[in-house]
């Protein structure tokens, strides 16, 4: 196959997985396009040729590792060196107007008998006028500096797919809850969801079904709980909801009530109708409890809950 007929077929699968993933709200990330790209590729009648070549150089449509971690370590040295660099600029400016006011002071004093005041006036203003500038453009650096940093931690805070809070947010919270209860109980639940046969989801319709799966269950948990609730993603098809000022009977009722709305919920892809339920594991703050601590309980009941038959709440 000449090169040329390889770029255009090639470019025909890769406008294909676009455009799916923009049919399906999905953001075209390096991983999810990787998926949509093979399911073109599987549905496209390839010649031996080409079928060879593929097979021979899978590099091509191998996964792209996207460390998030990653991305926010590069992004915060970004910010630190931004800072070097203009508050460096910003002190070199200051260098330079106080070597000149000084120059001129200098010049001034030497013939201070012949010294016009209104020249030593104009000089002062000068300096006050250029310095003033020079520290409203630092200022503004600072701000803007310091928006980037909020903004990168609260992205650090938040899952990229689901845009539910994340593990290290989830970690942070209940720690922080938990230093007021040490002495004490505390009228606070604890849920974990975990998705039943998941892996199947993802092994019958691809990861691109199964990303849309976690996507819709984020959505359940947040426009069913108040909005002051936080939920968040525990990791891989787990969710975690923290209730404050709320008994355990009724936390119960309210994870019952969500996995009601999950199972009696239909997910279309591609055509195909994916049924999902979910297990979920209850508890209750005691006195002494740590993160892990009160995680560790909810999710033993968890599994009790998924080896008695999933699709059910049980309370630790």
């Amino acid at each position: 196959m000449k090169n040329e007929e390889f770029v255009k077929y090639i470019q025909k699968i890769g406008n294909e997985a676009f455009r799916k993933l923009e049919q399906l709200d999905i953001p075209p990330y390096p991983k999810y396009y990787q998926d949509s790209f093979k399911d073109f590729l599987k549905s496209i009648d390839a010649n031996e040729e080409m079928t060879a070549f593929l097979k021979n150089n899978k590099y091509l449509i191998d996964s792209i590792d996207n460390n998030q971690d990653t991305q926010i370590v590069d992004t915060c040295y970004d910010i630190a060196k931004e800072s070097i660099k203009e508050f460096n600029k910003t002190n070199e400016n200051i260098k330079k107007i106080s070597k000149k006011s000084s120059v001129d002071l200098n010049k001034i004093t030497k013939d201070i008998e012949e010294l016009d005041s209104t020249k030593l006036i104009t000089s002062f203003n000068e300096f006050h006028s250029n310095l003033l500038e020079t520290l409203k453009e630092a200022d503004a650096t600072i701000i803007k500096l310091q928006e980037e940093v909020l903004k990168l931690e609260k992205e650090s805070n938040i899952d990229p797919l689901t845009k539910l809070y994340n593990k290290r947010a989830l970690l942070k919270d209940i720690e922080n809850i938990l230093h007021f209860g040490k002495d004490k109980k505390l009228d606070l639940a604890l849920i974990i969801f975990d998705l039943d046969d998941f892996k199947k989801i993802n092994d019958t319709y691809g990861h691109i079904a199964g990303d849309k799966t976690l996507i819709y269950v984020g959505k359940v948990l947040k426009n069913t709980l108040r909005k002051e609730i936080k939920t968040y993603r525990f990791g891989g098809e787990e969710f975690v909801v923290i209730l404050n000022r709320t008994e355990i009977e009724k936390a119960k009722k309210i994870a019952e009530r969500i996995l009601k709305i999950i199972s009696e919920s239909k997910l279309i892809y591609k055509s195909n109708t994916i049924q999902i339920t979910m297990s979920g594991g209850v508890t209750s703050h005691q006195i002494g409890d740590t993160a892990d601590l009160i995680t560790e309980r909810a999710d033993k009941a968890l599994y009790e809950a998924k080896t008695s038959g999933k699709n059910r709440v049980v309370v630790a």
